[in-house]
């Protein structure tokens, strides 16, 4: 509504009306702006140039190794190939310079087995890895959420293999203990779920809690519908 009351930017209105990837992804990778404030429950964006501090994008070569370190402790352990995958076919990074990044994390990371598959974490972060009791939570992820995505869905440990077409087409997912256990849409206000047959039992009191948690945040309350897919 505000570019179409601006003469200057009205021709951008129905550009960003089609979504963020034709204009407001680039702009954020061009370091032309950022993520502001959120107001009334709306994202807002604003100039990096605004910024105290904002030095510019820095060399890809002096950021690489550093947010592939970040994805390790975020969304790690993980093997060379996902990593790859993640930075060359989801941003587009060369792969030669992801070998590059992955060799420069070489004392920083080590090899560990996990169901018999030889992946990498950051040395700092496996006593954590090693102590930290497994999730029992239940969370509702938007389509496509990183938290599924980063691991990648051809991970059987996050996504079953009967189920990675739900995912790969953006449909909103229920992960609950660390695994997709269904998805779920909204009608007005009702929360239909849908729970995969082959999930363990619903834990229906985490879920209840997290359907509570998107009442809130939709400012609307919500019925809870489920069905076994």
């Amino acid at each position: 509504a505000a570019l179409g009351r601006s003469s200057r930017y009205r021709h951008l209105r129905t550009i960003v009306a089609e979504g963020n990837d034709t204009l407001l992804k680039p702009l954020t990778w061009q370091g032309d702006m950022g993520l502001g404030p959120v107001r009334d429950g709306e994202a807002t964006f604003l100039r990096l140039d605004d910024v105290p501090g904002w030095a510019g994008i820095p060399d890809i070569d002096e950021a690489g190794p550093t947010v592939v370190a970040a994805y390790f402790r975020i969304y790690g352990p993980a093997t060379p190939d996902r990593v790859h995958d993640w930075f060359g076919k989801g941003l587009g990074a060369k792969r030669q310079a992801i070998t590059r990044w992955l060799d420069q994390l070489d004392e920083q990371c080590e090899q560990v087995t996990i169901d018999g598959d030889r992946v990498l974490a950051l040395r700092e972060d496996l006593d954590d890895l090693r102590t930290t009791p497994a999730s029992t939570a239940v969370r509702l992820l938007p389509g496509r959420d990183p938290w599924v995505m980063a691991p990648g869905s051809a991970d059987t440990r996050v996504v079953p293999p009967a189920r990675r077409e739900a995912v790969s087409r953006s449909a909103n997912l229920v992960v609950s203990r660390g695994v997709v256990a269904g998805t779920w849409t909204l009608r007005g206000e009702r929360l239909d779920i849908a729970w995969f047959k082959e999930s363990r039992r619903v834990a229906r009191t985490a879920l209840d809690q997290d359907a509570t948690a998107l009442a809130k945040l939709l400012d609307r309350p919500l019925n809870v519908a489920m069905t076994v897919a």
